[in-house]
C-alpha cells in the first residue's frame, strides 16, 4: 500500500485527486523496461458512505488498519490508473493475500483475463 499524490490541475468528473492511499495492481517493469518508471494502481477513498450501497465487487471496503490504512476506505477499482514513480510519496503497509484478493479478482474480470 502506497501513498500517492494524484495531483490533477483540473480533475474531471469523479477523478480522484490529492494525496491518497493506493494499491499496486501492475508493475510494467515485470514485462520489460518501460520508457518511464511507473506503476498501475487502484486509488482509495475514505468517503465510505458514498459507496456503501454499490457493488463490493467494484468498490471493495477495507477497515482502518488494513494494509496501513488510517481510516475505513473503499478501493476504487474502476479508477485503476498509471502513476509515475515520482508521485509515490510513501509506503503505508501491505495487504495480506486475503485482503488483496477482492482487488485481484475484480481487476481480472474487469480487464477480461
Amino acid at each position: 500500500m502506497l501513498e500517492v499524490d494524484f495531483a490533477a490541475q483540473h480533475p474531471s468528473g469523479n477523478e480522484q485527486s490529492g494525496f491518497r492511499p493506493a494499491i499496486i495492481v501492475a508493475v510494467p517493469d515485470f514485462l520489460a523496461p518501460p520508457r518511464f518508471p511507473g506503476l498501475m494502481v487502484v486509488p482509495f477513498t475514505s468517503q465510505v458512505e458514498k459507496f456503501r450501497d454499490l457493488s463490493e465487487a467494484l468498490y471493495s471496503m477495507y477497515a482502518s488498519g488494513s494494509g496501513g490504512l488510517t481510516r475505513d476506505s473503499i478501493a476504487l477499482i474502476d479508477q485503476v490508473r498509471y502513476v509515475d514513480q515520482a508521485r509515490i510519496t510513501g509506503r503505508l503497509g501491505r495487504f495480506t493475500e486475503t485482503e488483496y484478493e477482492p482487488v485481484r479478482r475484480a481487476i481480472k474480470v474487469m480487464f477480461a483475463f
